[in-house]
């Protein structure tokens, strides 16, 4: 403003000393307009320097933020998925021990057939409801009821396979596959029957040595009976992750042990057969066993699953005849089944 009043100044004394022409005095003017609109855009540049941009309006700036930066646009919230239910395992199938019956029979020289012996044809109506027979390290073979088959007199009496048409009893015919001749098979409606509890049975070689006095197993069964062992076996596997075992124990005095033992991931399950021995040291489980057992002495009809651990049917061989029987583990050891089954095989 100083430099417009001294212009200003400057032109009052220039007027006052000379009469000035009017082109003149209107030059004049038009210079000190244009001299402070220069002076008033200078003013203008300096203030957008000093404060950079001009803030956005608060419109603009609220919108931003609810559009989350894209064009001004509400986003929508991402989408939580919300998780389902989870998917319960399902069960392992179980076989019932209590649900067993005592009907057990024996293959033919050919396989296609099963006698059920028996003295009296009293149990037809309960023999034709029966279509499997399970034996054999866990064989399943469909069969179907034929008939009632009387004995004749050129029976030897042994229950064995080639005498299998002199005796009486049940016959049953094998529908699928054959069996094993001569060997034990149990029978069952398979209506009642879960076979999907059956556990595989993968039988030990038959020329395979002892368990090592170094094996971890044999060190641990002798540890949880605190008694020596005379000789143990491996008799089967039973996948996943058990082991059977056959296992005498050293004679103290007059006493005698063997065990079957199953192994599980460490655990040990116990069925013990102790024996006295009180004259005859030669027939001490089984006559004329001569004090000792073997792993040839035993065999699997077949393992399940119930709901207290296995179930094992167990063939024992013996001078005389065979031995079948059922064992139910119940928390680290066996009990045995009321449920039966003798055949007698004694060589002429």
């Amino acid at each position: 403003m100083k430099h417009h009043v001294r212009a200003y100044r400057r032109i009052k004394i220039v007027s006052m000393s000379h009469r000035l022409r009017p082109a003149a005095v209107l030059q004049i003017v038009l210079a000190v307009s244009l001299s402070l609109a220069g002076c008033a855009g200078s003013g203008g540049d300096q203030n957008t320097e000093q404060g950079g941009e001009s803030p956005a309006p608060a419109t603009t700036a609220a919108a931003t933020a609810a559009g989350g930066g894209n064009g001004g646009a509400a986003s929508t919230p991402a989408a939580t998925q919300t998780p389902g239910p989870a998917v319960a395992p399902v069960p392992a199938a179980v076989l019932d021990p209590a649900a067993l019956q005592p009907v057990f029979g024996f293959a033919g020289v050919a396989g296609k057939q099963i006698l059920v012996s028996r003295e009296n044809n009293d149990w037809e109506e309960q023999m034709q409801a029966l279509d499997i027979a399970i034996g054999s390290g866990g064989q399943v073979l469909k069969v179907r009821f034929e008939s009632w088959q009387p004995g004749n007199e050129q029976s030897n009496g042994r229950e064995l396979a080639g005498n299998l048409p002199n005796l009486s009893g049940y016959v049953f015919k094998v529908v699928g596959g054959a069996a094993k001749p001569d060997e034990t098979y149990y029978l069952a409606d398979s209506s009642a029957f879960n076979q999907a509890a059956l556990v595989t049975v993968e039988p030990a070689p038959a020329e395979a040595e002892q368990l090592s006095e170094a094996d971890p197993v044999r060190s641990s069964i002798a540890e949880a009976k605190q008694r020596q062992i005379m000789s143990a076996w491996k008799l089967a596997s039973l996948p996943p992750g058990r082991e059977l075992y056959l296992v005498q124990f050293v004679r103290q005095n007059q006493d005698m042990l063997f065990s079957l033992v199953l192994e599980e991931e460490g655990k040990l399950s116990f069925m013990d057969y102790p024996a006295e021995i009180t004259g005859n040291e030669y027939s001490v489980w089984r006559v004329d066993d001569g004090g000792e057992v073997i792993p040839q002495m035993f065999s699997l009809l077949y393992a399940a699953r119930t709901a207290d651990g296995l179930l094992l049917g167990i063939n024992w061989l013996g001078a005389e005849g065979i031995n079948s029987f059922f064992l139910a583990q119940s928390g680290e050891s066996f009990k045995e089944l009321d449920i039966q089954y003798s055949r007698y095989t004694s060589p002429m």
